[in-house]
């Protein structure tokens, strides 16, 4: 199983149809088919289920695929870099972020960094924690910006300045939305929408705010603050988040209550220890870690 099969398998999961992939890889059907037959004798198993010209990934396609996209990707960047290794600085820096205002830190050097370096590409992952914290492990990103709390084995934590708040995320016309905060007894037996991104269970949930496992109704949880908002629009219930991830322009149904006593959660900049960086991803954390230590 080489790089080259791998590409062809995903153009093929990609098209659903082996006659578009081989159009789309300038190769004839034949060649292709032959390839995806001898690629599933190699495994022991059957990647695709064929029904007339359309081609469905099995079980085990669906396994395979996800691993090839990262061995491909490992493939290209690596190609990348060492072929970009002359006198000028190029290549991708990859990113897993948390959404975060406190991002606006890193987007300021960011921005400096690229006037400098305007070869550079930055690529963002926006994940759950054990998406992002996954991709880190494989190298498959450069760095992670994630909300506390992270504590992972084998990783430099840096702390960015500044913080979000935490509060509710609800309808104007709710009764709480007349308030200027909300406390936990607020919160008791509200029907409330957590975001699977952040590093906590329902249970650490419960303890951040002060609420007993009884009193905390959860009604849904998500990944993707826009459908979340669409939910809370239509009373499922309050989302937990940060401040400022949804507008609450006056043309909103919604508006965003801080907690009181305030939470405020800050974002925590990561790499893997010992794992080497290429040359624009080493001057870009030199560069983070001197703007973050000038800002305490």
């Amino acid at each position: 199983m080489d790089i080259r099969t791998l590409r062809y398998f995903l153009a093929v999961a990609a098209e659903e149809n082996m006659t578009a992939a081989a159009n789309s890889l300038h190769i004839s059907q034949p060649a292709l088919s032959y390839q995806i037959s001898e690629l599933e004798k190699e495994l022991g198993k059957q990647l695709f289920v064929r029904s007339g010209r359309k081609m469905t990934l099995t079980e085990e396609g669906m396994f395979l695929r996800a691993r090839a996209q990262e061995i491909v990707e490992l493939s290209d960047r690596t190609s990348s870099e060492i072929s970009s290794g002359g006198g000028d600085i190029h290549g991708g820096i990859y990113i897993g972020a948390a959404e975060s205002l406190s991002l606006h830190g890193l987007a300021e050097i960011i921005a400096d960094f690229r006037k400098e370096y305007p070869h550079v590409v930055f690529h963002f992952y926006s994940g759950t924690m054990d998406d992002v914290y996954e991709k880190l492990n494989r190298g498959t990103i450069d760095f992670a910006a994630v909300v506390e709390p992270f504590e992972p084995e084998g990783c430099e934590v840096m702390v960015m300045p500044g913080g979000d708040r935490m509060g509710i995320v609800i309808r104007k016309d709710h009764p709480l939305a007349k308030k200027q905060t909300v406390s936990a007894s607020d919160l008791y037996d509200l029907p409330l929408i957590l975001t699977t991104r952040a590093n906590m269970n329902i249970r650490q949930y419960g303890e951040m705010l002060g609420i007993p496992m009884e009193h905390l109704h959860v009604s849904a949880t998500g990944n993707l603050i826009f459908n979340m908002a669409i939910l809370a629009e239509h009373e499922v219930g309050a989302i937990l988040t940060l401040e400022g991830l949804i507008s609450d322009h006056e043309t909103s149904a919604l508006t965003f209550v801080p907690l009181d006593p305030p939470v405020n959660r800050r974002l925590v900049f990561v790499r893997k220890e010992y794992r080497p960086l290429n040359r624009a991803a080493g001057l870009f954390y030199e560069r983070v870690k001197k703007s973050f230590s000038e800002s305490f």
